[in-house]
């Protein structure tokens, strides 16, 4: 009994009536009214179903189960209703802000019926999102270790931008961060079809050829249609194909930060100084947003709040950022500068440094406040 089930009504004895007949199936709170109902949800949730009466003072039971789809979309809705009321309630059904109506006088086998049904719901729509979210880390893990396997160069560009695009994002106060950081992971994948040397060149900082150019604008739009067919990542991929377009274009603000985090990343490796490469942004007010460089200037602010420590591999931790490349004791580079190190990297230096070895000691960055956190430990 670990699921929730709330009950509102404006009556005391009625939530009585439920508890007493309801608290031996389900695990049971009650809210006398839509203010505590909605106190309740955001304190004591998540509710699996919430039941509540049409007639309240204030506002209304279709009001309330509305704000919660709204706000609570994975609550399973339930309403009870006199026989005056069915229009209002039939209205609810079809504007799906409910899912299922009862009538009074309710007999408790019937509301043990209704509550058990949205019970099943519940956990078929949690079921659907886990398979779901599964189905997509699973395809996004895979994308990402080809690029790494296929194009070390292009998957360490969008592991250095990814950092910024986090950080400039939660400067900008943007919801739905992992879709950000997903594009971010994932705006390299057409790289895959562009040759070696066209990447290379446009990295290091190299101008390319007007035809070169045009060849390596083309791997946005193969990225964009691989990411299409990827269910949940239609935005996703909206960002990624935007990121080359000019903000005459209206590219998505997604793609707007993937672009000033990848061209910045691409100057600071051909060994431009970031206070250089802002201020060549800030000359191109047609190409790169400027609320967006401001970002990026406030996150290397805060990067900048941070330490330079030389560490084994056994010492690096997530998060960190790398000065210098890892590279194996063969000469391969694992993870090119500036990266910041994951949970993932760290397993792969784990197992490369068994076989072929890792030069030691690496530089990295470290952020002040972690270490003062780990003076306090």
């Amino acid at each position: 009994m670990s699921e929730k089930i709330l009950f509102v009504d404006d009556e005391k004895f009625v939530l009585a009536t439920f508890r007493r007949n309801l608290h031996r199936h389900f695990k049971i709170e009650t809210a006398e009214g839509p203010m505590a109902a909605l106190q309740q949800l955001e304190t004591n949730g998540p509710f699996a179903v919430i039941v509540s009466d049409l007639k309240m003072p204030k506002m209304n039971g279709v009001e309330l189960l509305s704000l919660v789809k709204s706000q609570y979309p994975d609550t399973i809705r339930i309403m009870l209703t006199g026989q005056g009321d069915l229009d209002a309630a039939m209205a609810a059904v079809n504007q799906g802000a409910i899912f299922r109506f009862l009538t009074k006088p309710c007999s408790p086998e019937a509301l043990l019926s209704a509550v058990n049904d949205g019970l099943g719901q519940h956990r078929l729509v949690m079921a659907e999102r886990q398979l779901l979210q599964g189905t997509l880390r699973g395809c996004i893990q895979v994308l990402s270790e080809l690029l790494a396997l296929v194009s070390p160069k292009a998957f360490g560009r969008g592991e250095q931008g990814k950092a910024l695009v986090s950080e400039i994002v939660q400067i900008l106060k943007l919801e739905g961060s992992w879709k950000y950081e997903l594009a971010a992971m994932l705006s390299q994948i057409g790289c895959i079809t562009l040759p070696p040397k066209i990447l290379e060149q446009r990295i290091s900082g190299k101008k390319l050829s007007a035809e070169e150019e045009q060849i390596f604008l083309m791997h946005p739009g193969i990225a964009g249609n691989l990411l299409r067919n990827i269910p949940r990542l239609e935005s996703v991929a909206e960002m990624v194909s935007g990121q080359e377009l000019p903000l005459a274009d209206g590219p998505t603000p997604g793609a707007m930060i993937l672009k000033a985090a990848l061209d910045f990343t691409d100057m600071t490796s051909a060994g431009i100084s970031e206070d250089e490469a802002l201020t060549r942004m800030r000359e191109q007010p047609k190409v790169y947003d400027a609320r967006v460089v401001n970002a990026l200037c406030e996150a290397l602010g805060r990067r900048n709040r941070s330490e330079m420590q030389c560490l084994a591999i056994s010492e690096l931790r997530e998060g960190m950022v790398l000065i210098d490349p890892v590279v194996s004791g063969k000469g391969a580079v694992l993870m090119q500068k500036g990266q910041v190190i994951t949970s993932a990297a760290l397993a792969r230096f784990s197992n490369f440094g068994a076989i072929l070895g890792i030069r030691e000691p690496i530089s990295v960055l470290v952020k002040v406040e972690q270490n003062a956190l780990a003076d306090a430990e």
